[in-house]
């Protein structure tokens, strides 16, 4: 029965126009943690808007084309540029929403799936390969009752450089999210580097402005902040 919910929650997800959450993202790496904390507002088209409290206070506005905007309140200005890294096309919580969770949209990205396979405990692995230029080369994704479980990312050598595991679904909702996904990559003569990203508070198709967020008209273009 749990399967039946599970594959039924994928394809009414997709009636949901949009889905918001808070999130606490800690990164462990060289022995040192950082946190960031941040709201998401993701719409149904694809666009994301994604307001950070701590460390920094500011906004980012993105969607499906790979456009973003970077907009600083304290200082009324704003960055903006469009890459295919800043698409939104691999946010979270638009996987779910638009019922794309099963290939963690893999298949916008060029991905072709090889092989899928049954395993012990009621798991599905599925093996998807690319051939793109700087596209990681193999990726496995592992789910039980239609929900990913883990990732896990090959180099060109078959060796594993990152896993992300899913967990802590919520059944409860009329979308069916992760609360807790794990990252680990892998290094070279280094400590893995390991990203905690926790999702509470979830809302569904709620009317918080966020959702509608525009960059001010009088706001003052900037070169991008990030760059020293």
């Amino acid at each position: 029965m749990l399967s039946i919910i599970a594959f039924l929650s994928g394809i009414c997800c997709l009636a949901q126009s949009r889905v918001s959450a808070d999130v606490e993202v800690k990164t462990l790496m060289d022995g040192k943690v950082t946190t960031v904390t941040k709201r998401t507002f993701c719409n149904g088209n694809g666009r994301v808007v994604t307001v950070f409290s701590s460390p920094t206070k500011f906004v980012t506005c993105a969607n499906l084309s790979g456009e973003v905007k970077m907009y600083s309140p304290a200082d009324n200005t704003v960055f903006s540029d469009r890459k295919d890294d800043f698409s939104t096309k691999d946010e979270l919580l638009f996987l779910f929403l638009s019922g794309r969770s099963a290939d963690m949209g893999l298949t916008s990205f060029g991905y072709k799936i090889v092989s899928s396979e049954p395993e012990e405990g009621g798991y599905l692995k599925r093996t998807y390969k690319s051939s793109k230029s700087g596209a990681v080369p193999k990726i496995e994704i592992v789910l039980k009752d239609y929900l990913p479980v883990y990732i896990a990312y090959y180099n060109g050598a078959g060796k594993i450089v990152s896993k992300t595991y899913l967990s802590s679904y919520d059944m409860s909702s009329r979308l069916v999210l992760p609360a807790r996904v794990t990252s680990i990559d892998y290094l070279n003569n280094r400590d893995s580097t390991v990203v905690r990203t926790l999702y509470s508070n979830i809302r569904i198709d709620s009317d918080e402005p966020e959702f509608n967020f525009e960059v001010p008209s009088d706001a003052v273009a900037i070169k991008n902040p990030l760059v020293k």
